[in-house]
């Protein structure tokens, strides 16, 4: 079958490209090397997104609105991404456009894989057969290049725990297995920390399903979606401000990186001065509506890329870097695909799945105001998996039981 073998080339492109990048910024491996390799597997991934992409319905089972915003988003990037190229002043832009913003900004194409159930089956089974079966012949490379490499390959694992009551007991028993692994390796990647903990949430939601009220979950939904931009209007008048507030109490470990061992604050504070550098920058470039392009950097007193007070390509944030990059424009169009999707999932669906996945996309956007790096990765690419799975009209109607004939590997 062609198209199974161009999803598993494109899935381990991704995987890949995530194990060379990460071990690229490990101390020790800063010689970029690896780049070269990193670009191809990548870009390979890429052009078959594209090529689904191109022989796929952009309005077949699918909800309208959504066929109509991602047209726009799309056409939004690649906007971006021009103007990127346009607003690029040497050498170091260019290569950032083309290794990390370009692929960012194309990587929503990965719907069209999403949307297409035969294809995320295929996605979940390797996954599960290989990535997390074998990613554990990682951990002893993740401990002498980046603590973080084996936990982030095994990122899809909130997403799993999820789906995990609708596999074989053996498939659940990995799952359990590769979510402890994933934390005990490094117990200081707090985003992995808080996304196993949602997944968590919702799996016992699943158990006790019959006694939760859809109305509950609608309401939820709601105050999930509009928490973070309360928060932060309120810290931008100055009112509060919940990272510094959270940072009052202090939640310290020991945590060994790079071979030394390092106390580290759970609690920290690491994310207000972030907002401050990026809104300053695009307050006093006056581009706050369509952003710096994709070659955009901002001004930061605490970080400097290159060393030559340019400023810096992007933050730990992904609210942050869609702002600093296609601007609120761009900010706005993400922000509604992720609403109106997570909508379908939990208000049209006759599976109890579905809407989990509409949660679990919602608290993404709820995390996308603290961490999730804009990259193409393993993060953005499951991402748009479950944008493009919720969305089809086929998968919101089948039942539970059918979804547990579907995933049964």
């Amino acid at each position: 079958m062609k198209y199974q073998k161009l999803i598993f080339y494109s899935f381990f492109g991704v995987v890949l490209g995530d194990a060379l990048y990460f071990i690229g910024n490990s101390i020790g491996y800063k010689d970029n090397s690896l780049t070269p390799f990193l670009f191809v597997f990548r870009y390979s991934a890429l052009f078959i997104f594209i090529y689904i992409a191109k022989r796929s319905s952009w309005n077949a089972d699918i909800p309208r609105s959504i066929s109509i915003l991602l047209k726009v988003f799309l056409t939004w990037n690649i906007i971006t991404v021009i103007r990127g190229f346009f607003l690029a002043v040497d050498y170091w832009d260019i290569k950032f456009v083309l290794g990390s913003s370009m692929l960012f900004f194309l990587v929503p194409l990965t719907f069209f894989v999403g949307k297409n159930i035969i294809f995320v089956r295929l996605v979940f089974n390797y996954v599960l057969k290989y990535l997390f079966a074998f990613g554990f012949l990682v951990i002893p490379l993740a401990l002498v290049t980046n603590t973080e490499l084996y936990s982030r390959l095994m990122i899809p694992i909130s997403v799993f725990i999820v789906l995990a009551p609708y596999l074989k007991p053996k498939w659940q028993k990995l799952i359990l297995l590769v979510a402890i692994t994933s934390i005990i390796v490094v117990f200081d990647f707090r985003s992995n920390i808080i996304k196993i903990s949602i997944s968590l949430i919702l799996l016992i939601a699943y158990y006790f399903r019959r006694y939760i009220l859809l109305s509950w979950i609608k309401t939820a939904q709601f105050l999930i979606f509009i928490i973070p931009l309360v928060f932060l209007s309120l810290a931008v008048s100055g009112t509060y401000n919940l990272f510094a507030e959270s940072s009052k109490t202090s939640v310290t470990i020991q945590s060994k990186k790079y071979g030394s061992t390092q106390e580290e604050n759970l609690t920290a504070d690491t994310r207000t001065f972030l907002y401050v550098e990026v809104f300053k920058t695009l307050s006093d470039k006056g581009t706050f509506l369509i952003g710096e392009g994709a070659s955009g950097k901002y001004k930061s007193d605490y970080f400097d890329d290159i060393g030559d007070n340019r400023g810096r390509y992007g933050s730990e944030v992904g609210f942050l870097n869609i702002l600093l990059y296609s601007g609120i424009i761009g900010f706005i169009i993400y922000g509604l695909i992720l609403l109106i999707s997570s909508y379908y999932a939990v208000y049209r669906s006759k599976n109890f799945l579905c809407k989990m996945f509409g949660m679990l996309l919602i608290c993404r956007w709820l995390l996308f105001f603290v961490e999730e790096y804009t990259n193409f990765d393993l993060n953005t690419f499951f991402t748009w998996l479950l944008i493009g799975l919720v969305c089809n009209a086929q998968f919101r109607n089948m039942t539970d039981r059918e979804l547990k004939l579907l995933f049964k590997f």
